[in-house]
């Protein structure tokens, strides 16, 4: 059986148990499933899509002691004019190709994902 959003192959490892209701309403794989989850927050002033990528602006007044990317300073800047300063920014991952479409790029930023040496790393572009 294959999901009927992208085309992969359905194995027995594709449902997870908090998930599988979700997952066999729309006979999707976990990923297709997370993305449909996350559709309705296109648009969401405190989402921003980047070069394919998901992620979210946290809360600055929030007192736990875990930020996003370890409270590393991000200048985000939307394409409606806004410019939001965040020290809690969250990945939510790379829009899969069969998604891309239904989550279009709403900002920019000076930060770029790299692969070194086999793993993913978000650093300042050059300049």
């Amino acid at each position: 059986m294959k999901c009927p959003t992208c085309n992969k192959e359905l194995g027995t490892d594709s449902f997870i148990s908090s998930d599988e209701r979700s997952m066999k309403e729309h006979g999707e794989c976990f990923e297709c499933s997370l993305w449909r989850e996350r559709l309705p927050l296109v648009g969401n002033p405190d989402v921003a899509i980047i070069d394919g990528t998901f992620y979210t602006i946290g809360d600055e007044n929030d007192s736990s002691p875990f930020r996003g990317f370890g409270g590393d300073k991000f200048v985000i800047n939307f394409k409606d004019g806004r410019q939001v300063t965040t020290t809690n920014l969250w990945c939510g991952g790379h829009i899969s190709d069969a998604w891309k479409s239904r989550f279009p790029n709403n900002a920019d930023f000076d930060w770029q994902w790299k692969n070194i040496n086999g793993n993913n790393y978000l650093i300042p572009k050059e300049k």
